[in-house]
């Protein structure tokens, strides 16, 4: 039991030692969107990715699709996957995400792939 408590606090502390390279703040060029997220852990001990998408524009950023690429220590992506936001991102604000990723890995990319830009009327609808 200890052992499996000192493993666990032991990766907990490589996992923020890493959230620091791990973490790639800035805009997507062609999106107009700009991701901030950490690794962490999900209740049941599985390696994830957590944070916000950002959208500046004045549209909303429809079905914005994520790549998340596993890196190990020279840089090179070992493991990736691409997935959809949880939701849309209101215009000027942001939205929450989490996905689960591959364990092991060095550090991790997140890039925008792909969004839909929707001119919303005041109404919301579509």
């Amino acid at each position: 039991m200890i052992r499996a408590l000192a493993a666990m606090v032991l990766l907990v502390c490589l996992l923020e030692a890493s959230a620091a390279r791990a973490e790639i703040r800035g805009w997507a060029a062609d999106t107009g969107l700009r991701v901030e997220w950490t690794p962490g852990l999900t209740k049941r001990g599985q390696t994830q990715i957590s944070g916000y998408v950002y959208n500046e524009r004045d549209q909303w950023a429809a079905n914005p699709r994520l790549l998340v690429e596993a890196l190990d220590s020279a840089g090179q992506v070992i493991a990736s996957t691409l997935f959809s936001a949880v939701s849309d991102v209101p215009p000027r604000s942001r939205s929450y995400f989490e996905s689960p990723v591959p364990g092991g890995a060095a550090s991790y990319r997140v890039t925008v792939r792909s969004v839909d830009w929707r001119g919303y009327g005041a109404a919301g609808g579509g």
